[in-house]
């Protein structure tokens, strides 16, 4: 667990004080617990669980801890959802196995660009929407400060078994992305992953970003297009991006059976007025790549896909049109502060 100076208050940005099994702030007087040694410094809870359920959840996980292994854990994790179709949950199992390479991978890719700004001296690296831990792994075999935190209190159980078993001490945190219980410019590369699109304030998260990010620091995100021509990839539904936003929760429901509204994918122009409006002046959006890794648990269809979209993204014309209709972006963010 990290030192208690190196927290504030995700409210008031107080200092802190540690008393037996909680966190206080004294300057709005704030109580904040900690749970099976993680503390819980969220100011709301996680959009599709309140917080006695998401305690329980974890509670369910660490019985189960000293049994299983970190997979055997996630796999127990998605047979204590139900409302998860099995083919929907295989899925996502099957994207945990790969996410420590498609981790290291991301890494190497904010390094070349960090690289090409003249960026060097990282060592304090924070994950937000950290999950089961997979980048956190990559991360920590090359820097020696890194944090993850995530709403969901009950995937950083799982996140804690996978690092406890390769003998990495990681600090796990469970919070809001609009209130980040960091003081500021605390951290070098900070890489928040599908994390955007299910915020409840943009703005918020960004600025929070901006806020702990070191001088010299870099943003690094990956959210879908709103306007892709692939399925989306929360639902699996096609054409959701091209309806007017109100539209979309229904047409999910009515389509799958299962709700939309905790989402909001971007289109390009979207996501590039949202930077610039967050005082992200020094930034790029980039089409990225999909690593061999993770491409090995795609369906013979999505590979096809997956060769195209490769050979479209090395043709200009065809790489401005992939800006428009393309499945995915990263994002880079370079702190424009001296």
């Amino acid at each position: 667990m990290l030192q208690v100076e190196e927290f504030c208050c995700p409210t008031c940005k107080g200092a802190l004080s540690f008393q037996e099994s909680e966190y206080a702030c004294s300057a709005c007087s704030k109580k904040y617990p900690v749970i099976l040694g993680i503390p819980d410094f969220r100011v709301f809870p996680d959009p599709y669980i309140d917080f006695a359920d998401d305690h329980k959840k974890a509670g369910h996980l660490a019985e189960q801890y000293h049994t299983l292994d970190f997979m055997g854990l996630v796999r127990l994790y998605w047979k204590m959802t139900p409302e998860v179709s099995e083919d929907r949950a295989e899925r996502f199992i099957r994207r945990t196995a790969a996410l420590t390479e498609k981790g290291a991978e991301c890494l190497s890719l904010i390094e070349s660009l960090a690289e090409t700004e003249k960026l060097r001296g990282f060592n304090r690296v924070l994950e937000i929407g950290c999950g089961t831990g997979g980048f956190l792994v990559a991360a920590k075999r090359k820097y020696d400060h890194v944090v993850g935190a995530d709403i969901a209190f009950r995937w950083l159980v799982v996140a804690r078994k996978r690092l406890e078993e390769l003998k990495m001490n990681v600090p796990l945190v469970c919070c809001c992305a609009e209130y980040l219980p960091f003081p500021g410019t605390r951290f070098d590369i900070i890489l928040a992953e599908d994390v955007l699109e299910h915020v409840r304030s943009q703005e918020s998260t960004l600025a929070e970003c901006r806020r702990v990010m070191t001088k010299q620091g870099m943003l690094f995100l990956a959210t879908p297009n709103r306007f892709s021509l692939t399925p989306e990839p929360h639902v699996r539904v096609w054409g959701v991006g091209f309806l007017p936003r109100r539209w979309m929760n229904g047409y999910v429901k009515l389509v799958k059976g299962i709700s939309y509204e905790n989402i909001k994918v971007l289109s390009f122009m979207e996501l590039r007025r949202l930077l610039n409006k967050c005082l992200f002046t020094n930034h790029r959006i980039l089409l990225p790549s999909i690593s061999c890794e993770e491409a090995q648990y795609f369906s013979p269809v999505q590979r096809m896909q997956l060769a195209i979209y490769n050979v479209a993204k090395q043709i200009p014309v065809l790489r401005l049109i992939l800006y428009v209709v393309g499945p995915y972006f990263n994002v880079v963010v370079f702190s424009s502060r001296k």
